[in-house]
């Protein structure tokens, strides 16, 4: 980079900080064309300004395909109208299908890592994808829209989502339910599959790595007929994996054929189908606090492949599937209506031994024997009217929707707390008989039904931009428990709303205000024998979005305000059991993020997030209050640079380099115990030549051992060791 870009690049700054721009950075904003118009710029300035090696790139990109290399300018999560995340008043992120190659991913924590606001959990847990966002945990998510089968605070049998499909990944930060319906207040991630192309196209990767991880995938797609009426894609992968603790093992099939149908030129339907099969064990291995983050009385530490289960009992064995479409068809050049479907399905199967409690001497843990069994069916559908219309000078873009949701969940758990001892320095594998607990703790049988009518005007008037949104949702709830012989029935209704207002300077700069609110439903009665009414959230976010002309980057600053009502809380009086809902939690911070092509060979991702949050009331009898939840970090950011070598004898070379810092949590409700802050680096080459690409990544570079969270004192995990992943494509 040259010292001369390096000046010119203060005096932006400087000038974003006092409210102007420099003569010559607003000549070239006056020349070059925005990067929201689809057209290919190379951006120049008078003579004797110019900038050598600074290109804005083609961003011929609409907000359900491919991202034109890092830096993404389209968004249709945080919407639904398909608009520029410059023109949007809230804090969005985009990972595009480059950054997921570039860096190898395999799976959608690690997709998020270099994220600001999503705190992943690092651990070897390949069972589900778990992390928060501001602060609150994420277990609702959404494919091309559709929300998937979830229960909150519950990851075992989540519906997951391989990268491997994906074009996207967008994460919507803050309430999202004046879209959406019932949802997290930290935000929501929505993901982008890939989809039939008009050009045939097709790749071939094979895929080989630590822990004894091979696989292999394809991917190919293009039109049918000679009008290219009918197109198709087809994606499958079969993988192979060990873990870093022993004994554990696995395998995945995915197979996830789409097909486009476009009888006119204005009407066109997208069916998808997706089947995935995760036949492994149990990985969660929790382990005591004392031996992992500090050491026992006896100065030892656990290690990091020490199973806490046994191989002849420990079985995750789960079967998902779904069948989706998206219809599409255009009245006129304003108006257009979108019907969206999905039919979700879940099978799980799991048996495992985990531990609860440790002895006094340190040595020896106390395990449970859990046999459980689940199954989802889920039905989203998601009818849009979208239009563009003009009230004099104002620009009104509007979308007035339905959506119906059915949920069907069946859960069978089964637990046995005695006989399964396991002295974690001196093991002895424990031959144990079949276990087969009685499913005498739950039978439970529970439909939810949500119905929900929106509506979002997004006006525009010269350089002003205000979004006003609304929404009102019916739910229903009924649980069976068949052990015990209850019924509960819940019903609630709940209004959600959003308000943004932004300016769009010529300069690239877009400051905006935001206010938004959420709702989700909480199952069961409290202390008193009252059902749960929902737990309902609010955030006001203050935030600048900058967009340079001059280069294929943009940058975001926010500030929010995000606080939880309803949450759970101890029964004021110690005579009751339960739980009620008087408290609160609240969660304030700063994020930072970057994303730039910087020059033609140097790409950057940059984030930084500060986090409060904070218990904020409760009952006269809840400790918590005051203190902050465990496992949630205050601080944390990440560096991700990538370099790529453009001419030469090495035209094709690139070289990948990160690192990721997690500030310290606490390990119990009370706040007395920590987990130490950690940071780890990973690394990437990359290598292309006509048809072929070949990467090698390393996940922890160095191999730090180091403890990813606690949940309480017996419930700590470490995190991944040190992962290197080789991947060869051949394309045609």
């Amino acid at each position: 980079m040259t010292a001369g870009f390096q000046k010119k690049t203060l005096a932006i700054l400087v000038g974003m900080m006092m409210g102007a721009m420099p003569a010559w950075a607003a000549d070239a904003a006056a020349t070059t064309a925005s990067p929201d118009d689809g057209a290919a710029r190379d951006a120049t300035t008078p003579a004797g300004n110019t900038l050598p090696g600074i290109k804005v790139q083609a961003t011929r990109e609409n907000a359900y395909g491919p991202v034109n290399g890092f830096v993404a300018y389209q968004g249709n999560g945080a919407t639904k109208t398909g608009t520029p995340i410059h023109e949007t008043p809230q804090s969005i992120s985009v990972i595009g299908r480059d950054q997921l190659d570039d860096r190898n991913v395999t799976n959608l924590n690690d997709a998020l890592h270099y994220t600001a606001g999503v705190a992943t959990y690092y651990s070897n847990d390949t069972r589900n994808d778990a992390f928060e966002i501001r602060g609150f945990s994420s277990d609702f998510f959404y494919l091309d829209g559709s929300r998937l089968p979830a229960i909150p605070f519950r990851a075992l049998d989540q519906f997951r989502v391989d990268p491997y499909t994906l074009e996207r990944i967008e994460v919507i930060k803050g309430p999202a339910s004046v879209l959406y319906g019932l949802g997290e207040p930290g935000g929501m991630v929505n993901m982008v599959s890939k989809m039939p192309t008009e050009n045939a196209r097709g790749q071939v990767d094979l895929l080989a790595g630590s822990y004894n991880h091979y696989g292999i995938g394809i991917d190919t797609s293009g039109p049918v007929d000679a009008d290219k009426r009918v197109l198709y894609r087809f994606i499958a992968q079969e993988t192979y994996s060990q873990n870093q603790v022993d004994s554990v093992h696995g395998n995945r099939t995915l197979i996830a054929p789409s097909l486009t149908l476009r009888p006119t030129n204005d009407t066109s339907l997208t069916l998808m189908a997706t089947y995935l099969h995760d036949n492994t064990m149990d990985s969660n291995n929790f382990l005591p606090y004392y031996g992992t983050v500090a050491p026992t009385i006896f100065g030892q530490h656990i290690s990091t492949s020490l199973p806490t289960s046994n191989p002849g009992y420990e079985n995750y064995d789960k079967t998902q599937y779904s069948f989706s479409y998206l219809f599409e068809h255009h009245f006129d050049p304003n108006w257009t209506f979108k019907q969206n479907f999905r039919y979700s399905h879940v099978d799980l199967n799991n048996q495992a031994l985990f531990g609860y409690s440790l002895s006094a001497d340190q040595q020896t843990i106390q395990r449970a024997a859990m046999n459980l069994k689940s199954s989802f069916n889920d039905i989203d559908v998601d009818n849009q009217l979208l239009g563009k219309v003009k009230t004099g000078p104002v620009e009104h873009t509007v979308v007035a929707g339905f959506n119906f949701t059915n949920q069907n969940f069946m859960d069978n758990e089964g637990y046995t707390y005695t006989g399964y001892a396991l002295n974690l320095y001196n093991p002895t594998a424990l031959n144990l008989p079949v276990v087969t607990p009685s499913f005498n703790d739950t039978q439970m049988r529970q439909v939810q039904r949500q119905f929900g009518l929106y509506v979002q005007d997004q006006m525009k008037f010269n350089k002003l931009i205000l979004v006003l949104s609304g929404r009102e949702d019916w739910v229903s709830s009924t649980t069976l428990d068949n052990f015990t012989s209850s019924y509960t029935a819940q019903h609630s209704s709940a209004f959600s709303g959003r308000a943004g207002l932004m300016y769009l300077f010529d300069s690239g700069i877009a400051p905006y205000v935001s206010y938004s609110t959420s709702f989700q439903p909480v199952i069961g009665n409290d202390a008193y024998g009252s059902p749960f009414t929902p737990l309902r959230s609010k955030q006001v976010e203050v935030g600048v979005k900058y967009q340079p002309t001059f280069m294929n980057a943009t940058f975001s600053a926010a500030l929010f305000d995000l606080r939880q009502n309803n949450a759970l809380t101890a029964a004021p009086d110690p005579a009751l059991t339960g739980s009620v809902q008087t408290g609160q939690i609240r969660s304030r911070g700063l994020e930072l993020e970057a994303t730039a092509e910087l020059t033609d060979n140097l790409k950057l991702l940059a984030a930084y997030t500060y986090q409060n949050v904070v218990i904020t009331k409760g009952s006269a009898l809840d400790p918590t209050v005051g203190l902050n939840p465990t496992a949630t970090p205050r601080n944390y950011a990440s560096l991700w640079l990538d370099y790529s070598l453009k001419a030469g004898p090495m035209r094709g070379l690139g070289f990948g380099a990160g690192v990721q810092y997690m500030g310290p949590t606490y390990a119990t409700a009370d706040n007395s115990l920590t987990v130490g802050s950690f940071t780890v680096a990973d690394a990437a080459v990359h290598y292309d030549i006509p048809h072929w690409r070949f990467v090698l990544s390393a996940n922890n570079l160095f191999d730090r051992t180091y403890v990813a969270r606690c949940g309480n004192t017996t419930r700590c995990q470490y995190g991944e060791r040190r992962n290197v992943l080789a991947t060869a494509r051949y394309s045609w």
